[in-house]
Formats: C-alpha cells, structure tokens, sequence
C-alpha cells in the first residue's frame, strides 16, 4: 500500500528541508527541467501566474522571473512551512480559472488515482493554460533505487505509483491536448561523493547507513561513476517522465 504523501512528509518533510537548503545546487536541473516548457507562456506573459504543487518548501519559485505571481500548494506542513494545508494533493487551493501554468514535480508518485488530481489542475487553470508534470517512470532505475534500497532504510518503506504513457492516457483527450511526454536527463550534481551522501541520507531520512552503502546503491541502481578522487564533483545519474498538456478550450456542449 501506498502511504499518503502528507504523512509521508509528516515525517520526512523536515529532513528533506534541511537536505534542500544545505546542498541547493543539486537538484538544479531537475527545476530547470520542470520550468522549460512555461518558456513561450513567460516570453508572451511575463506575469504569468504559477501554481507549484506539492511545492515542499517553495523550491520552484528561484528557478522562476521575479514578475511571475507564485502560488505554491503541499498538502503536508512537515516541511517547516506557512504552505496552505489539507487533506490531499487533489485539493488545490485555487479558485476556477485563476492559474496559468501549473508545475508538479516529483510527488505524484505519492498518489495512486492521479486522476482526482488532474480533475483539480483541470478545474484551475486558464483555458490554453499549461500543465507541466514530472516524476519517477514506472520500471526504471530511480523507481528500482526508490522503492528497494530507499524503502528498505528510510523508516517508513517505499512503494511509488509512477508515471509512464498510462498516465498520459489519464489525461482525457477531450479535456487536454498532450504537447510532449518523455524522459529527460536530470542528473544531480555535487561538489565530493561525500556531499552526494549527506544530500541523499536527509533528503530521503535514510537511517543507520553509510557512505560505503549509499555509493555502492547509486552505483548498482543508477550506474553511478565517479573519480578516486573523493573531492572531485560528481554527476549522479537521475531521469524523470515529463508529460506537458494543454487545457482545451471549452466543448460547446460545456456552454
């Protein structure tokens, strides 16, 4: 069974926080990724309205123009945050129609039924407004390293719902038109295997493991290589699905 993603993060949130504001630069691409396709939204509207959900701790908005109107939604309160609060990630603080863009990134897998999710972005953005979803693919690497080494030491277990081309199919053609759905490279970056370490022990609340251990899993997992060099950067690989929609317009039988 799939734990509910505010209790996971009951738990969780605060360390992943913590792992977040000590090593920012490690998941820069992975926002980057995120926020690419809102590029012609920004060029044409640059006060674009945004809705980041599960926002976490608000991460998404320093990858985003000072002129856009940020409004970020999670679902849990472990993050040390003032975030708006409720029972799930389909409950989305939003009036009908008031976002243009809405970015999910990385907490889908939390939710079994994503379609009560993608009803609540449906039912907050903009016509033509646009969808930005990326998360864990279903049967890859990152859902292997996720759910068996991650579950087995994080206290809590893993067992992730990811993404893959059912989701897309969940994304009723009459209600959004699929722009592009596909992996891309997203790959953390740090200063010393020692930092990937640490970022990863809080980031995931894993509990008595060591360097040795954490290594040997991005290795075996993820085909992680790096220099003897125990200072040098390091890349570690990491891919997401990304699926990117567009509200339709209105049916005349929706009038």
């Amino acid at each position: 069974m799939i734990a509910d993603y505010a209790e996971i993060f009951q738990h969780r949130g605060g360390s992943y926080h913590r792992a977040m504001l000590n090593v920012p630069h490690a998941r820069v691409r992975e926002f980057q990724r995120a926020v690419e396709p809102l590029a012609g939204d920004l060029t044409a509207n640059p006060m674009l309205r945004v809705a980041d959900v599960p926002a976490g701790g608000e991460y998404l908005q320093y990858f985003l123009p000072n002129s856009i109107i940020y409004q970020g939604f999670d679902p849990s309160s472990g993050f040390n945050s003032n975030l708006h609060e409720s029972c799930g990630l389909a409950d989305l603080p939003f009036a009908d129609q008031s976002i243009d863009a809405l970015v999910s990134l990385a907490g889908l897998h939390h939710c079994t039924d994503k379609r009560p999710f993608l009803n609540a972005c449906h039912r907050a953005l903009v016509p033509r407004g646009l969808l930005s979803v990326l998360d864990v693919r279903a049967g890859s690497p990152e859902a292997r390293f996720l759910d068996e080494f991650v579950g087995e030491y994080n206290g809590m277990g893993h067992l992730g719902d990811y993404l893959g081309p059912e989701f897309v199919l969940q994304c009723d053609t009459q209600h959004w038109e699929i722009l592009s759905a596909g992996m891309v490279d997203c790959h953390w970056q740090f200063v010393s295997k020692t930092e990937l370490c640490d970022f990863c022990r809080g980031l995931f609340r894993l509990q008595n493991v060591s360097n040795t251990m954490i290594l040997d899993a991005v290795i075996r997992y993820l085909d992680f290589r790096a220099s003897m060099d125990s200072h040098e950067p390091v890349q570690m690989p990491w891919r997401l699905y990304r699926v990117v929609a567009r509200k339709r317009f209105p049916s005349q039988r929706e009038h």
